[in-house]
């Protein structure tokens, strides 16, 4: 990253920081921001993020400037990164709790010891991008789920039980309920649905049944982004503005219109970012490519949720 990128991110901060000073409870520890939660106390987790690549960090210059490791940055408060490249509304649904995955065994047994395969699933939690299995119960027998691909490079989700024991009937269609820390940490920020938008109905159905699982009404749910040959009159800027447009209707006091804030924090002495802003597009000043924001763009998304954080006093 350029000097000046990097200063103008560090001043950015640290204005942000002061602002947000007064807000604080405490300062914690740095997380990972792998997107796992192994290793991590969860109960001092104080803010989840849920999403795909652009709650991953693809397109930061590295992971400490994905917009969750920003975030915690200047909160001060630990951030739990759940951004899985790749995955739609209902995977990323299935991970947060929300709406747990209904798994098939093989069979419908589950072995006394060891893995057994899936037979089918209605989702994929995991996926060859997440960085690591998900635990969580099935038929009320705790174990790790996991992913693979057979010889034909097919993908296959495997159960491995903690503990041996009985060989145990799991009906079909069962669900997997993950560990979570998704409805009791304060903070949940939702940026889902970016990879299915065209399934409207589901995306809105699963950020719903998200929110249904939390135990408080600290969540903000951000819009989805269009991609720089998604501008005005494409199909799916269409579509994209009609699910935006539901979402803040449905959550007007929790909706984050980052991609509009973005659409204007366009450079009118760049060219190419008039261009985007005439097209409604995020400018690719503060872009990495097509889809993804860069370090810059990551930080402005930072800098929005810890302002309604502040905001909010929560």
């Amino acid at each position: 990253m350029k000097a000046s990128a990097q200063a103008w991110i560090n001043a950015q901060r640290g204005l942000l920081r002061s602002a947000f000073s007064a807000f604080l409870i405490v300062a914690l520890p740095s997380c990972s921001g792998d997107g796992t939660s192994s290793g991590m106390d969860t109960a001092s987790v104080q803010i989840s993020t849920w999403g795909d690549s652009t709650t991953s960090g693809v397109g930061a210059s590295s992971a400490a400037l994905s917009y969750p490791a920003q975030l915690e940055a200047l909160t001060g408060r630990k951030t739990y990164n759940g951004g899985v490249s790749g995955q739609t509304s209902d995977q990323i649904a299935a991970r947060q709790g929300g709406a747990p995955a209904l798994l098939t065994v093989v069979e419908n047994l589950l072995p006394a010891a060891g893995s057994v395969d899936l037979a089918s699933q209605s989702t994929f939690p995991v996926t060859a991008e997440s960085p690591a299995p998900v635990t969580g119960t099935i038929g009320g027998i705790h174990g790790t789920l996991d992913y693979r691909t057979d010889s034909g490079n097919n993908p296959v989700l495997l159960f491995t039980r903690d503990d041996s024991g009985l060989l145990q009937s799991i009906p079909s269609n069962s669900p997997f309920y993950p560990d979570t820390f998704g409805r009791e940490s304060g903070i949940n920020v939702f940026w889902m649905g970016q990879n299915n938008f065209y399934a409207p109905q589901g995306v809105k159905s699963d950020i719903a049944l998200c929110i249904a699982f939390l135990s408080n009404h600290r969540f903000i749910v951000m819009s989805l982004l269009n991609a720089s040959d998604e501008g005005i009159g494409t199909a799916s800027y269409i579509q994209l503005m009609q699910i935006n447009a539901d979402l803040a209707r449905a959550y007007p006091d929790n909706f984050l219109d980052i991609r509009w804030i973005l659409v204007n924090a366009y450079d009118p002495g760049n060219p190419q970012d008039v261009n985007d802003h005439n097209n409604d597009i995020p400018p690719s000043s503060l872009h990495n490519d097509k889809e993804h924001l860069n370090d810059r763009g990551y930080a402005l998304v930072a800098q929005q949720i810890a302002s309604i954080i502040a905001a909010k006093n929560w």
